[in-house]
């Protein structure tokens, strides 16, 4: 009977682990819209630490000539965001950027164990997360 009792703990075990059961994961997105200027941070939790993270910066060009598109595609706007951003510029990895349809987007992953002590610490909460990135001025949304 014990090895009965040991199999269906060992079973109930695996199907936790396998199923994903006892994970919480949760998503917070916050944005910043500022002069055709979107701003987007992508938060992803699982049980309360942070385990990814994205940033996105969208610029509606559609009131730019097509000189002053090219001048702008021939920009570096990875570094002009990264330094706008300075407490996660750190964080920065494989950033892109591109034009399209008179729309730029810059758009990088934030690597967590890279965010300085003025950004978010990975240990915080969804709502800690929140607070601190609705101090900096971004509408947030927990999912």
């Amino acid at each position: 009977m014990k090895k009965f009792g040991l199999f269906v703990l060992f079973a109930g075990v695996l199907l936790v682990t396998v199923t994903g059961c006892g994970k919480k994961e949760t998503k917070l997105v916050c944005n910043q819209e500022s002069s055709g200027v979107d701003v987007i941070f992508n938060v992803e939790f699982t049980n309360n630490v942070i385990e990814d993270m994205d940033f996105s910066y969208n610029m509606d060009l559609s009131s730019y000539n097509d000189t002053q598109i090219k001048a702008i595609e021939k920009q570096d706007f990875c570094t002009i965001v990264k330094s706008y951003l300075s407490s996660y510029k750190n964080a920065f990895e494989d950033c892109k950027q591109s034009v399209k349809e008179k729309q730029l987007k810059v758009s990088a992953d934030l690597d967590v164990d890279k965010l300085t002590a003025n950004a978010i610490d990975k240990k915080s909460t969804p709502e800690e997360a929140k607070k601190a990135l609705e101090k900096e001025g971004y509408t947030c949304k927990i999912k």
